[in-house]
């Protein structure tokens, strides 16, 4: 089976599985960021990359660490780094878990990718709460997308761990002549694909075994 998993190349590197094929659809580049002082209590990284390109890991030792989803959990476990994950993985889980978790007076440091969802920081300074947040990285297309495009027409199932990889391929790459099934690794990317005219299905992306899971799902349909 020929599955294509479309993360970034230099992000999840601990998931990398011999039988699926990596094939990212844009590039992360660092920013440089001025963190001034470390006044902050708790710590939101919105994103895997947003933890590979903070460069201040050595201030987070007494810090309460936040993660949006599994895969921002995993990558700060990979760094030795532990952190409350919400049971869904999306903004509004977190808001959720960060209402059951609030403590005195906190406040926040909220790490994410330019151009990032604002809705956590958004909430967090309507309740008067102190708030900054700090972009360390961009994601940035690729100039042409020729090279690749004969890959994922030969593809059984591609998998999108993001949405910016979705609104790529279906940009870029797609062809309505292609079978390939689509997966995503969370709500917010599965119903991104449906309001495109997609359909796609839920994977999960720390499955012992990824290839079974996605066979088991397209036998099955």
């Amino acid at each position: 089976m020929n599955i294509i998993d479309t993360k970034a190349e230099n992000t999840l590197r601990f998931l990398e599985a011999v039988s699926i094929k990596n094939i990212p659809l844009f590039k992360l580049e660092p920013i440089n960021y001025n963190l001034e002082n470390d006044d902050f209590t708790e710590i939101i990284f919105q994103s895997s990359p947003a933890v590979d390109f903070f460069k201040d890991h050595a201030l987070l030792a007494n810090k309460q660490i936040y993660s949006m989803g599994q895969a921002t959990s995993a990558t700060l476990e990979s760094k030795g780094l532990a952190s409350l994950i919400p049971k869904s993985p999306s903004s509004e889980g977190l808001i959720e878990l960060l209402e059951q978790s609030r403590g005195i007076n906190p406040s926040y440091l909220v790490v994410k990718g330019q151009e990032g969802l604002t809705k956590i920081s958004d909430y967090l300074i309507e309740r008067g709460l102190k708030v900054k947040e700090i972009a360390c990285y961009k994601r940035i297309k690729f100039e042409s997308y020729e090279n690749i495009r004969e890959n994922f027409y030969k593809a059984d199932a591609i998998i999108f761990p993001s949405n910016f990889s979705a609104e790529i391929y279906f940009q870029e790459i797609h062809c309505d002549q292609s079978k390939a099934i689509f997966f995503g690794i969370s709500n917010r990317i599965i119903n991104s694909i449906h309001s495109l005219g997609y359909k796609a299905h839920m994977l999960d992306y720390f499955s012992d075994d990824l290839e079974n899971s996605i066979k088991k799902t397209i036998s099955s349909l």
